[in-house]
């Protein structure tokens, strides 16, 4: 990988948007995709990278309610959000839900 900081992502609780200064536009349109996902049996959290990626990553709550976000799972949160910030998008990234035995 090049970019080391890119497999060193941290989670932080949704609430720490509400902290960010964001318009409530945006914080509306945060809420809304909370809300759909909590509906999906998801929950939203925000994942940030040392040189100012982030995401709003959506994560399945069901049982085991302990969560691994693995290397190749950061790396690939972190393209996709990097290329979402810089098309203007906000960046929405979904966590898929695998069992490992």
């Amino acid at each position: 990988m090049k970019n080391r900081v890119a497999n060193r992502a941290t989670l932080q609780p949704f609430s720490v948007l509400r902290t960010v200064g964001f318009t409530p536009r945006w914080m509306q349109r945060f809420e809304r995709h909370r809300t759909e996902q909590k509906r999906l049996g998801r929950d939203v959290l925000v994942m940030r990278w040392a040189d100012g990626i982030w995401c709003a990553l959506s994560v399945p709550c069901q049982a085991p309610q302990a969560m691994i976000v693995d290397e190749g799972q950061q790396i690939d949160a972190y393209e996709d959000a990097r290329a979402c910030l810089e098309g203007d998008l906000l960046p929405f990234v979904s966590l898929r839900w695998d069992i490992h035995a």
